[in-house]
């Protein structure tokens, strides 16, 4: 069930699941007054539009000659509100056009949560206080920065406890405070344990016994390498990639501009594959990020680059404004920026659109610098098998230039009155949709799934609507692949009722700096380059649109970065927590780690290793402090209650994947099979694993918002944690529990005692066999209950859900 808006703004959170912080303002308010109001409402003006400067925060404050323009917590109250939403036709801004209802939701939530305005107050003298992070001097100093070292573990008092070299980092800090770590986990949980973290569904009763009668001390090892070679391995961990790639297989808004993307799955796929082949981590970034423009990387890779060509897009409506059009494909290119620097570096290089960045040593040229990487960067559908480049080329222009023609003469055929002279540009668009329909289909004899791919987009216009038919069901099967491509974007502003994006294949550009990322108000134009504080010589880009050597950079100049980044988050993954708990943000405000040597050490033997996931998968899980038991002791509860010096393994709820799996393998009804296009977690008949559901970013599925499942908007730098009675309600009351209870309550029913038959309800369920006080309590309940009920009341016990 999805969180009625009240209850999303009183918790300060958006629509979209992001809180509205001073981070909401810098990515979602702050550029739309920047392109849509500053023009006219700035201090920097002899005389603002009606006394009402908003580029500065005590302007905003103040409101204008006729009051406040916002009412924190009062949106209806708030002037800003009424000349957003058009309702009085005396207050109507902006100008320009109606911003888009996404756009003024965002306004709405932010209001309502009280209008954060992070910006400086003005300087003595009413002069605006310059926005002044860390200097490029400095920032080469950062502790995460620093090149990877060898470094020889600390010396310990009690040498005999560590397993594992990384042990002693975590030992010198406990003893350090005079504290010792936890004992060793018993056998039957740490399969438990292995399972859920490599696997990613619990174990049978069948393999916690197998397990736990192996005295050898190579029988945990032997494990983990026997889980880390099943096909269930990828499917585990690339989910967790998935959460910080933000896969999705649609927009929030799906609409004739930005419709869903049928051939996501393909990246899914691509994701496991290449971890369960262990693919080296920078070579497995590369892929996703160049792989159609690195030599040795065949086709079958290509579908790596779904992590730029199904990345979230805005609707652009073209009778738009050309500024409108150019803010909205400048919030595209700042989405990349965003999801690569956070994802990879662990940089908000994205709050320095507008200005240089206030803490972290990173300037607003460097920000410019990378959106022309994207500004040259275009999505579409490339098709899986070989065709000759130049025709390639050709298709694909033509391909994006038919979608553009029929979004546009089906909408003015359908809304004529709204642009002046429409029925002679709708029959000037038809007759160009029939020459390239004429040139396409020449190609039919040799690339027949070429042209069938295009049919949709010179069929007649559907009586009423816009854009292109829509397939019935969002993925398809045909052999594409949702990519990009190098084609320099720019926005054709020539017509005044009507704007078109075009593309240029094969070309590249460099943008301005947008001041005060205004896209109406352009500064110098920046070459495409790495971010400087990073840089090791020249960082500028030349080939193509600078993807390649984007992929390049971090894995050469900001290798220690990189690596910091993804161990961090490993880390993360393993213990519930990260080294740095603020994993996306390495920066000044991000938390640093709390065992900054460990983290070194760890992300310096990655690199040596290969850049191998599963080698540092090994080298954690075979270390004494992951298996250390997860019971709480008073007088560390009291000292350390988070758990940062990780005296012991810290209990944490399943993430509703596997928790999602394991009801299903429990009721012995998983579907184990691999790949293929997404099914609706909301189908009764889907008994897949979770990982192959579909993520919409339109209206994610009730199930896995209600247990905290990251925002495929956005990046993601860890899950939040919450319990709420929605998921309480899950569990009482869902078919799918219902229907897991019962097929368990059969498969025991031909048993003939009822003790037996409560026996193995706990060796299906739980994994273990009852204590004699359950099998009492079972038996009272069997009185009046049934088998199935009983069942559902163990799937709703803590000791199903918990990762022990």
């Amino acid at each position: 069930m999805l969180r009625p808006l009240w209850l999303m703004i009183a918790t300060g959170v958006a629509l979209l699941g992001q809180p509205i912080d001073s981070a909401f303002f810098e990515a979602r308010i702050r550029p739309v007054l920047a392109s849509q109001c500053y023009s006219c409402h700035s201090a920097n003006s002899k005389a603002p539009m009606g006394g009402l400067v908003l580029d500065t925060k005590a302007g905003l404050a103040a409101g204008g000659v006729n009051g406040p323009v916002v009412v924190a917590g009062r949106p209806a109250a708030s002037r800003l509100m009424t000349a957003l939403r058009y309702t009085d036709p005396h207050l109507q801004m902006p100008p320009a056009g109606k911003l888009a209802p996404a756009v003024i939701a965002d306004f709405e939530s932010w209001i309502a949560a009280g209008a954060v305005d992070p910006r400086a107050a003005t300087a003595p003298g009413g002069a605006v206080a310059p926005l002044r992070g860390m200097s490029l001097e400095a920032g080469r100093k950062w502790w995460a920065f620093q090149p990877l070292t060898p470094a020889a573990p600390p010396a310990v008092r009690h040498s005999q406890w560590p397993r594992r070299p990384l042990d002693a980092f975590v030992l010198a800090k406990l003893e350090a405070g005079g504290f010792t770590p936890s004992p060793a986990a018993d056998r039957r949980t740490l399969v438990r344990r292995a399972y859920i973290d490599l696997a990613g569904f619990k174990p049978t009763y069948e393999e916690v016994e197998a397990f736990a009668a192996d005295p050898s001390p190579e029988a945990w090892p032997q494990l983990i390498d026997k889980l880390l070679a099943l096909p269930q391995y990828g499917e585990r961990w690339g989910r967790h990639w998935m959460d910080v790639a933000r896969y999705g297989e649609d927009n929030a808004t799906s609409e004739a501009t930005n419709q869903p993307y049928p051939f996501a799955w393909r990246y899914r796929d691509w994701i496991i594959e290449a971890i369960n082949r262990d693919v080296p981590y920078d070579r497995f970034v590369k892929l996703q990020l160049a792989a159609d423009l690195l030599p040795d990387a065949p086709r079958s890779d290509w579908r790596a680059l779904g992590y730029l060509g199904a990345a979230p897009v805005y609707h652009k409506d073209q009778r738009l404004s050309a500024d409108v059009i150019g803010g909205f494909l400048a919030d595209d290119w700042d989405e990349r920026i965003d999801a690569v620097t956070r994802g990879l570096l662990g940089m908000t290089v994205a709050c320095a659109r507008c200005h240089d960045h206030k803490f972290d040593p990173i300037p607003t040229k460097d920000y410019y610098g990378l959106a022309g990487v994207f500004a040259s960067t275009a999505r579409t559908e490339r098709p899986l098998f070989a065709v000759d480049p130049a025709v390639e080329a050709r298709y694909l222009w033509v391909q994006r230039r038919l979608i553009d023609l029929r979004y546009s003469a089906n909408l003015l055929t359908n809304e004529a009155s709204t642009v002046v002279g429409s029925e002679q540009r709708v029959a000037r668009w038809k007759a160009e949709i029939e020459t390239l329909r004429a040139e396409m289909v020449g190609l039919r004899s040799r690339y027949p799934a070429l042209v069938a791919s295009l049919e949709r987009y010179w069929t007649p216009p559907e009586p009423r609507g816009a854009g292109p038919r829509r397939r019935p069901n969002p993925a398809s099967t045909e052999p594409f692949l949702n990519a990009v491509y190098d084609a320099a974007q720019y926005v054709d502003g020539s017509d005044a009722h009507y704007t078109f994006l075009h593309y240029r294949p094969g070309e590249s550009r460099d943008v301005p700096v947008f001041r005060n990322g205004n896209v109406a108000n352009p500064g110098e134009i920046v070459p495409r380059h790495f971010l400087t504080v990073l840089a090791r010589g020249d960082n500028r880009f030349g080939q193509g649109s600078g993807r390649r050597e984007l992929a390049e950079k971090i894995f050469t100049d900001a290798a220690p970065l990189a690596a910091r980044i993804i161990v961090n988050r490993v880390w993360g993954w393993h213990f519930g927590r990260p080294l740095a708990a603020t994993a996306s943000d390495f920066g000044v405000q991000g938390e640093a780690p709390t065992h900054p040597e460990l983290l070194s050490y760890l992300a310096a033997e990655f690199v040596a290793h290969g850049w191998s996931l599963k080698w540092l998968n090994r080298e954690i899980m075979t270390s004494a402090a992951y298996q250390q038991a997860n019971r709480s002791r008073p007088e560390m509860k009291k000292a350390d209650p988070a758990n940062t010096l990780l005296w012991r393994m810290a209990p944490r709820r399943m993430e509703i994947e596997s928790y999602r799996d394991s009801l299903l393998r429990a009721a012995g009804r998983l579907d184990y099979t691999p790949g293929g296009p997404s099914l609706d977690l909301e189908a009764p008949e889907n008994v897949r694993r979770t990982v192959y559901g579909r993520v919409s970013r339109n209206r994610l599925s009730a199930l896995l918002k209600n247990y905290d499942f990251p925002d495929p908007m956005q990046s993601s730098g860890g899950r939040d944690l919450t319990t709420t009675s929605l998921q309480q309600l899950f569990v009482l009351n869902s078919q799918f529990v219902q229907d897991a209870a019962a097929a368990v309550a059969r498969a025991v029913e031909p048993l003939p005692t009822a003790s037996r038959r409560v026996r193995e309800l706990y060796r299906r369920l739980l994994a273990r066999d009852p204590d004699a006080a359950e099998q009492e309590l079972a038996r009272s309940f069997l009185v009046s209950g049934t088998l199935a009920g009983y069942a559902q009341v163990l799937l709703s016990t803590n000791e199903e859900i918990l990762w022990p």
